[in-house]
């Protein structure tokens, strides 16, 4: 506790030095409220779930098909994982509606981005880009370009004797290592 001296000696105000039972008061009604908040969500997102896995179909199916590519391939890779993930997602179903819904509609964005990106370097979706092609021939065709013959190197001389091997540089570390 902490109390306050007033100029007349005697303690004009207490105050209390915080913490303690307010605190706790406090948290355990802030984790009920957290808790009744959350149930009232899930109750919501129970009924909301049919719904939300029939919309991600809808918004964008590419979405659905690569979460149960992306399941198979772990199925393949790690089989043991991927029933515990097939479970888990039986189990939980509606988060994981609410995840498949929130996957589409963020494959639509990046179409949308992808288009604007095209639109802004001023080409149409289907349209050709201009290139310059190159002439290829195949082997042994009469239009080929002649094949030019590598020039003769002069042969390397056996006379020298052998060099002997390069110095290293100096090194101011050698001396840490006692050469």
């Amino acid at each position: 506790m902490m109390f306050y001296h007033s100029g007349r000696g005697r303690y004009a105000a207490r105050f209390s030095g915080g913490g303690g039972i307010g605190c706790l008061i406090f948290g355990i009604l802030g984790l009920v409220a957290a808790y009744y908040i959350l149930k009232g969500f899930f109750i919501v997102l129970y009924w909301a779930a049919p719904a939300l896995f029939v919309l991600a179909l809808i918004i964008n199916w590419r979405a659905v098909v690569d979460m149960f590519k992306s399941w198979l391939k772990s199925m393949e890779t790690n089989p043991v994982g991927g029933l515990l993930t097939a479970a888990l997602a039986v189990l939980v179903f509606p988060v994981f509606a609410l995840y498949l819904f929130v996957k589409s509609l963020g494959y639509n964005r990046i179409e949308k981005i992808r288009r604007e990106a095209g639109a802004q370097e001023g080409r149409e979706e289907g349209e050709f880009v201009e290139f310059e092609e190159i002439e290829s021939f195949r082997k042994g065709e009469e239009d080929a370009p002649e094949l030019m013959e590598p020039p003769d190197l002069p042969e390397p001389q056996t006379d020298q004797p052998k060099k002997a091997a390069p110095k290293k540089p100096d090194n101011p570390y050698d001396q840490f290592f006692g050469d």
